[in-house]
């Protein structure tokens, strides 16, 4: 306000060419799924993805492994047939619940818990438009650790 009408020029003027040049720059590779080569898709970074509470379950406990696979195939299935669609499960069961949610952050899918007529249900939904699950899944992975 205290510049002189050139000077608010001249600053407007390099705000407008900041703004095209940041918008080309995002522009044509936006939209453009880059996971496949994307190194925060690694194993060990899916892996960083869970949340630190249940990374550390995961590190500690002993895990029924056939669960956290049966969770794993019906998570690939679902999503492989039908990637935007959202999977839904009623689970009594929290360490059951605790275990899918660890599944969905490691295959980056949203995963929500919720009652619903006094039971709890969980909802999955996929982030992206296509389904990329990891190179290595959660079980695995963990195997591969221990």
């Amino acid at each position: 306000m205290n510049r002189s009408g050139e000077e608010q020029e001249r600053v407007l003027q390099y705000l407008e060419d900041e703004g095209k040049s940041k918008a080309r720059r995002r522009g044509p590779s936006r939209g453009v799924d880059r996971r496949k080569e994307d190194p925060a898709y690694t194993p060990r970074e899916c892996f960083q993805r869970i949340s630190r509470r249940l990374r550390a379950v995961l590190k500690r406990s002993r895990i029924p492994m056939e669960t956290l696979e049966t969770w794993e195939e019906r998570l690939l299935r679902f999503f492989s047939v039908s990637p935007q669609a959202v999977y839904t499960a009623m689970l009594d069961n929290s360490f059951e619940r605790l275990l899918l949610h660890a599944v969905c952050q490691y295959m980056d899918l949203i995963s929500a818990s919720a009652n619903l007529e006094g039971k709890r249900q969980m909802k999955v939904s996929n982030r992206h438009l296509d389904f990329l699950p990891p190179g290595l899944l959660l079980s695995a992975y963990l195997e591969q650790r221990s």
